[in-house]
């Protein structure tokens, strides 16, 4: 009898499901930049250390700050933000090549994309997250776990684009704590 997965995360059947938060924001913050938990708030920032895993939030959805009815900059207190979902990010370049199911992190934040600060048509960049062996007291090496340290989504399609950079379809992974 052969088994078959029901989804292209083992453990994680929801797919397609989309989870939205709201959270006040501070600093500037573009669409699509990747988000970490500071206190009571929400910022940008690129998640390039494994132990930075335990404070990512998610994917803006809104920018910070905003404009009201009368053109008045302010901040958002309500900033919308996805920490479930598929969606699709550019890939950094200097990656040797990309597959399906390899982990991904955000390397650099969006530099003013819908944001008052003006259009620069740069967004975040994401990048393959390295491979890290962790080892358990009194445990061999050789059987020990091999995680993705630093990768908090899963590339599920791409599309390449010149040299080796890439546009690529992420699903955010759950929150879990393996950011050793």
């Amino acid at each position: 009898m052969a088994v078959t997965a029901k989804a292209a995360v083992y453990g994680w059947p929801k797919t397609l499901d989309y989870q939205l938060q709201r959270a006040s924001a501070t600093a500037v913050i573009n669409v699509g930049d990747p988000l970490i938990y500071s206190g009571s708030f929400v910022l940008a920032a690129a998640i390039s250390a494994p132990e930075e895993k335990a404070s990512a939030a998610g994917l803006a959805l809104e920018s910070n700050p905003q404009y009201d009815s009368f053109g008045n900059v302010v901040t958002a207190s309500a900033l919308l933000y996805a920490v479930g979902g598929v969606f699709r990010v550019s890939g950094a370049s200097g990656a040797a090549a990309w597959t399906l199911g390899q982990a991904v992190y955000p390397s650099a934040t969006g530099s003013g994309v819908a944001a008052p600060t003006g259009k620069t048509g740069i967004g975040a960049l994401w990048a393959q997250a390295a491979k890290q062996i962790v080892a358990t007291a009194n445990a061999a090496t050789t059987g020990a776990a091999i995680l993705h340290g630093s990768g908090i989504a899963t590339i599920v399609n791409f599309v390449a684009k010149g040299a080796n950079s890439a546009e690529l379809d992420i699903l955010l992974m759950p929150a879990r704590p393996d950011y050793v």
